[in-house]
């Protein structure tokens, strides 16, 4: 149960419910984490309250100097950084049509541009601590056939590009970089899924059931730590076979 013993771990979008179980688990598993926030600034501080050793952090990823110092304060607070989990994401229920400029320019600002940005902060203390991992958090509306919003799917798809080129630039710095691919999940952005989609994946999901966060946390968990020292640049489904 000390798979993360030691590791300095940075997880953005901490009070979201991914989030949440990701830093829960990672405490569990004896990982120190720092987690950003943008929103819910109670849930934030009785997150932290309840995970010992944690530090909560308010930072947009879609604001470049805000994520400086978010990873600075926690390389300040834990002496170093060794992994890091860019869970933070958004998505918009807006048809084609409807998509204005804006519109497309905030998903990819966070679910793009907001990734790269706490990854380019992160590896430059990462690099000097001799390596570590990153986890990018995907989606398998970016890699199948499904009813959702294009901006989602794309920028989710991207993601998978991200993973590849990043791991093959950093592998001399030894900093693997993986995509979690996760399917349907109990809670969290699911709660909007419409109940014909529903049950249109359960129809098709070996598994006959969602997942659940805590099922993705232990995935995302086992990339963080040394046991997968030989998972680099991939993008792992955990959608219960769909």
């Amino acid at each position: 149960m000390n798979d993360l013993a030691g590791k300095r771990i940075l997880v953005t979008g901490g009070t979201g419910h991914l989030g949440e179980a990701i830093c829960r688990r990672a405490t569990e598993l004896g990982g120190r984490v720092a987690f950003t926030w943008t929103r819910n600034a109670e849930k934030a501080s009785a997150l932290a309250a309840s995970l010992e050793g944690s530090l909560s952090l308010e930072a947009d990823v879609r604001d470049a100097a805000a994520v400086e110092r978010a990873v600075n304060a926690a390389v300040a607070a834990f002496g170093g950084l060794d992994c890091v989990v860019n869970n933070a994401g958004m998505s918009q229920v807006l048809p084609l049509p409807l998509l204005e400029e804006e519109d497309i320019d905030l998903a990819v600002d966070v679910n793009l541009k907001g990734p790269l940005r706490v990854t380019r902060a992160a590896v430059r203390h990462m690099i000097r601590t001799g390596g570590g991992s990153v986890v990018l958090m995907g989606s398998i509306a970016g890699h199948k056939l499904l009813d959702v919003p294009v901006t989602y799917a794309m920028t989710k798809a991207g993601l998978s590009g991200m993973a590849k080129a990043l791991a093959s630039e950093l592998k001399r710095f030894s900093i693997r970089v993986n995509n979690v691919v996760p399917g349907m999940v109990d809670g969290g952005i699911a709660r909007g899924i419409p109940e014909d989609h529903r049950k249109a994946f359960l129809a098709h999901c070996a598994a006959g059931r969602p997942g659940t966060a805590l099922e993705i946390a232990e995935v995302v968990c086992f990339l963080l730590s040394d046991r997968s020292s030989y998972v680099n640049a991939q993008d792992i489904a955990v959608d219960g076979g769909f």
